[in-house]
């Protein structure tokens, strides 16, 4: 019997909690919240600029910010989910998610919209992990990997519809809509929440390790902040420099006290699963692939091909359409082949995609480009939901919170890297074309990696 703890003893529903496909849904509009607000922000920029009447380090800050505080918290905040109760913490994530996109919204000055959109990032921490580690417990583990397709499918098309929403609403209102809008739909789903999805914590679970917490926070912060700085600054600058040599000097303080704490934020069956590893490997390379050529092609569309934010947000839909469809595959194929295969096949699907979306660019063939992002929305529903389930399956059932906050912690630092990298190429080479062949590098590597190290044992194992 699990030590974790649940609105309903775990022994009375064996199958899994009765109502866990309305929680489910719950799960994922607490979820869509979140993912929206991070890609809503690409098409908002010139609109807040002229609105705000702030430059460019003000724009600077106010897209960095959310990222900065949500990537350092994520892994911390899950963990003391694990601990104090998922459901509590994703109440209070989507309560300071709401009201801190009221705050932004009627923001007059860029420094309170940056601040707000930190208190997001807080929010965002609360919510993201909760819903994939409360999906851990309340699914048995027979139906967890389509439980994931949905979580995932719902994850890809809400990272489609940003740019698209963000188009309508600034349309029609001011540019502060694009967070007013997060509101309602918070109220909605903390009311949804209360009614249909369960409490649990693990009883069990030691307490949180403010060191090891603290470093986490530091490593991820500094590291960020060097990636979002390296494109302005230039990434042999000293700012840049400094923040990355702190950041590694974090992250190895973090990796010994692990090591040594009674209570560690991951525990060191998990840190020595290979799973683990190549799940962890699998969603890096998959981010930072899917927000780079999306941060690139999005500038190509409203730059040369003079499309406006709404038409360049539809570009989006086919790789939507395609995530969904793969998404919902994956389970199957992955009953056949195991989600290491899965894995490895998706992170193929994007490197064509970056291919594709290379030879499109350099040739201004736009129908070429859509095709790319069917390929990459592909990519996407099959790699995600296998990462995840790799990731996932490295944790018992009880820590389900901090494998959770481990995914998607390198959901966002590997987007944001991705954008930072391939923006660095855009400026150096002038040309939109040239950043995307590091997406297939990317992704080629680490499909060779996980194939090499994953698929081959689990073949064994089979």
């Amino acid at each position: 019997m699990t030590s974790a703890s649940t609105d309903n003893d775990p022994e009375t529903w064996p199958d899994g909690y009765p109502l866990r496909w309305r929680a489910l849904g719950v799960l994922c509009a607490a979820l869509s919240i979140v993912v929206i607000d991070n890609t809503i922000l690409a098409v908002a920029i010139p609109a807040i600029e002229k609105g705000l009447n702030t430059n460019e380090t003000g724009l600077q800050w106010i897209g960095s910010s959310y990222g900065l505080v949500l990537a350092g918290l994520l892994l911390p905040l899950a963990v003391i989910g694990d601990r104090r109760g998922r459901k509590g913490l994703m109440l209070i994530g989507l309560v300071i998610f709401g009201a801190s996109s009221a705050a932004a919204a009627f923001s007059t000055s860029a420094a309170m919209l940056a601040i707000a959109r930190g208190a997001m990032g807080v929010g965002g921490a609360c919510t993201m992990p909760s819903t994939l580690s409360i999906l851990g417990n309340i699914f048995p583990e027979h139906e967890r990997g389509r439980a994931i397709s949905w979580w995932s499918a719902v994850a890809g098309v809400a990272s489609a519809a940003g740019p698209i929403a963000g188009g309508l609403l600034l349309a029609h209102f001011w540019w502060g809509s694009v967070f007013l809008v997060n509101v309602p739909i918070a109220v909605v789903v903390i009311v949804l929440t209360m009614l249909w999805v369960p409490r649990s914590h693990d009883s069990a679970s030691p307490p949180v390790d403010r060191g090891s917490a603290l470093l986490w926070w530091g490593a991820l912060s500094t590291a960020i902040l060097a990636i979002v700085e390296g494109p302005q600054q230039g990434w042999g600058s000293p700012v840049v420099l400094f923040a990355g040599l702190l950041a590694v000097g974090l992250f190895v303080g973090f990796l010994k006290r692990e090591d040594r704490s009674a209570a560690p934020l991951i525990e060191a069956e998990t840190r020595a699963d290979p799973r683990l590893r190549w799940g962890a490997a699998t969603v890096s390379a998959l981010f930072f692939g899917v927000m780079g050529i999306q941060f690139v092609v999005t500038q190509w569309l409203q730059g040369p091909l003079h499309k406006t934010a709404l038409e360049a947000g539809l570009y989006f839909v086919p790789a939507a359409v395609a995530s969904i469809i793969a998404a919902f595959a994956n389970p199957r194929f992955a009953h056949r082949f195991g989600y290491p295969a899965m894995a490895a096949a998706g992170l193929v699907f994007l490197a064509v995609g970056g291919a594709l979306a290379t030879v499109g660019v350099l040739a201004e063939n736009l129908p070429l480009v859509v095709a790319a992002a069917l390929f990459v929305g592909a990519g996407i529903g099959f790699a995600a939901v296998s990462g995840v389930e790799l990731i996932m399956s490295s944790a018992r059932p009880e820590r389900a919170g901090s494998a959770s906050g481990v995914n998607e912690t390198l959901v966002e630092a590997s987007g944001a890297l991705g954008i930072a990298v391939l923006g660095s190429v855009l400026v150096e080479t002038g040309s939109y074309a040239w950043p995307l062949p590091w997406v297939a590098l990317v992704a080629l590597v680490t499909a060779g990696g996980v194939t090499h190290r994953l698929v081959r044992r689990d073949r064994r194992v089979r």
